[in-house]
């Protein structure tokens, strides 16, 4: 009888653990009549008993908190051992969808910024950090007001430090993007970005964007959704520890950045140019969008009442489902329709993604729509990537001490910084709505919007250089429209920052465009007249490859005309002529204006004059 009750416990103990059969077991047993869980005599050791049953309990307990290295995920198997909700694959995604943005954006910034703002460059930042420094008496208040590492800098701001901070910081989000999601690593990215943002924004226009602020709040939240150090514990700050389950308070702060940016851009358009209540702004949208693909040339020729419809299907992404990702998951209904509002804000990103170049925006703007989404929306080969690779937490409700107060805090503090942001939305300040605004120097919660405003023209500034005044080439930039044969790129999400900052001019009055925000241009005509062919010239890089083999000699003179462009046919049919051998062409375009009239370097002192040539 004991060998029978004994045999019913230990294979209760042996399914809970996994290993061998309790047929084998209990042959063992048989076979061993002196155990540690039997007398001499083969009677039942109560105190052996109480060990073993309290043994089992913990393996079950620990089986229904942890897996570890679980078997091939399928549904029967998911249903036994994974809770209903989970987020870790959605925080895998998460995480590694930040640290992939963060390597674009450091990309970008080291291909582009010496030539941009370094010392040679268009807008040399380092004048402006030597005013800030006199601004402030100390670096921990310069710092507080405008947020950089560059302020504990011993050496005046160089522009290796600058190529510096954007290689490490591709180094650290490669990492982030192969799985290491640590909190410190998050937190270094986001001091980095900064460090080049602050500057960047206060010496020049090529970080007027709001997708800058955006990465920034973006990636402060997933600095918190990473799992915490154990401070409690030693072993815990330098040793593997079984991660936690996804923070749901991180989680909800990412769907209320989703909804913040979705309303912001619903609202823009709605407050904006009367086309969008016409419903006829997609009309001209994917023509004069700043650097159009391919595939602009696929959507600007659909029929206008799909582009009419289309603009309703702005307003039902960004306004009127907006809702659906802040939904709770008390209850399956609700938990449904969370998903739906969350598979919706991240298929009209790829949508958007696939109409033109827009730099990382739209890449971006699909991390915080994927908080409304949990593991059971992902296939099975994706869930059993994540579990295999470490142990993880089912347990939504065991949360530590420090998680908690870090979770409350976060919640207060985005809470606060968030009235600004939603007085601006809903104008209770009696004030026009502001588009990407921020209402605190760290950037931490702030107000977004796109595309109020739609231009029904595209006009392109075209810059020639000419030797003689007779012969004049024009200067290429890597994917803005120029020369109407040459192919539009794809170059999304990689930010080309000069050809966005020179598609502002083609608004009118061009002139004020010019000199009110697009003042670098005139930097350009003196670097490209007076620079010494032999000397260090990085802003040729930000031109296109022909431009630079152009540029090797030096020229004489300089000028800007205003074209205007028109998409010459669908893609379509632009590709049926080249595979007939034709050359294809793919804009129209006609004389506007001159812009910039020719000029050249006065002799004696190096200034600019206009050259006594006949303007065509």
């Amino acid at each position: 009888m004991n060998d029978r009750y004994l045999s019913c416990l230990v294979s209760s103990l042996v399914r809970s653990r996994g290993g061998v059969t309790p047929a084998k077991m209990s042959n063992n047993i048989r076979r061993r009549r002196k155990s540690p869980l039997t007398d001499a005599d083969g009677k039942l050791n109560t105190g052996e008993h109480e060990h073993l049953i309290s043994s089992s309990s913990q393996a079950i307990t620990r089986k229904d908190d942890t897996v570890t290295n679980p078997p091939i995920y399928n549904q029967r198997e998911a249903k036994r051992s994974q809770p209903d909700i989970a987020f870790h694959v959605t925080k895998s995604a998460i995480l590694r969808l930040v640290g992939f943005v963060y390597f674009i954006a450091f990309l970008g910034a080291y291909n582009q910024n010496r030539g941009l703002m370094g010392k040679n460059g268009l807008m040399p930042a380092h004048a402006y950090m030597d005013q800030l420094r006199q601004r402030f008496d100390s670096s921990l208040e310069g710092f507080l007001a405008k947020p950089t590492l560059y302020w504990f800098l011993e050496s005046p701001l160089e522009d290796w430090h600058m190529e510096y901070t954007a290689v490490v910081g591709m180094v650290l989000s490669s990492f982030v993007v192969m799985g290491l999601d640590s909190w410190l690593v998050m937190a270094a990215l986001w001091m980095l970005d900064f460090s080049i943002v602050t500057v960047a924004e206060g010496a020049t226009e090529f970080y007027s964007y709001g997708w800058e602020s955006q990465l920034l709040e973006t990636g402060f939240l997933a600095i918190w959704l990473c799992d915490l150090p154990s401070f409690g514990s030693f072993r815990g700050l330098f040793y593997d520890t079984p991660p936690s389950a996804p923070s749901l308070t991180v989680l909800w702060l990412f769907r209320w950045l989703c909804a913040r940016i979705s309303i912001g851009a619903g609202l823009i358009k709605l407050r904006g140019a009367q086309c969008w209540q016409d419903k006829t702004c997609l009309y001209y949208h994917f023509e004069t969008q700043p650097i159009p693909s391919p595939m602009s040339f696929i959507f600007h020729f659909l029929p206008k009442s799909v582009l009419r419809r289309a603009v309703d299907l702005d307003y039902f992404v960004q306004l009127y489902t907006i809702w659906m990702v802040l939904l709770p998951g008390f209850h399956w209904t609700l938990t449904y329709l969370r998903r739906c509002g969350g598979f919706i804000q991240a298929g009209f990103m790829v949508n958007i993604i696939l109409s033109g170049n827009f730099a990382f925006l739209n890449h971006l703007t699909i991390i915080p729509a994927l908080a409304a989404l949990d593991d059971a929306c992902c296939p099975n080969w994706l869930k059993n990537f994540v579990y295999r690779k470490k142990k993880v937490s089912n347990s939504h409700l065991k949360s530590g001490t420090i998680r908690i107060l870090v979770d409350l805090s976060l919640l207060v503090l985005i809470g606060m910084l968030s009235v600004p942001v939603v007085t601006n939305l809903l104008q209770l300040d009696g004030n026009h709505q502001v588009m990407n605004a921020s209402f605190n120097s760290f950037k931490l919660v702030n107000s977004y919007g796109a595309f109020g405003s739609v231009g029904m023209s595209r006009y392109e500034p075209i810059i020639s250089v000419s030797n003689d005044g007779q012969d004049w080439f024009e200067i290429e930039l890597p994917c803005k429209p120029g020369r109407v044969e040459r192919r539009p790129c794809f170059c999304a999400p990689y930010h080309y920052r000069l050809d966005w900052n020179i598609w502002f001019i083609g608004f009118k009055p061009h002139q004020a465009m010019l000199q009110r925000r697009e003042q670098w241009m005139f930097s350009l005509v003196q670097h490209i007249l007076a620079d010494d062919t032999q000397s260090e010239r990085p802003w040729l890089e930000l031109l296109d490859k022909s431009a630079q083999d152009l540029l090797k000699k030096r020229v004489k003179y300089f000028k800007v005309d205003m074209y205007n462009y028109k998409m010459k046919d669908s893609l379509w049919n632009i590709l049926i002529q080249q595979f007939r051998g034709s050359n294809a062409v793919w804009w129209t375009r006609t004389f506007e204006e001159t812009l910039i009239r020719p000029v050249e370097l006065q002799p004696s002192s190096g200034n600019l004059m206009y050259a006594n040539l006949k303007v065509n």
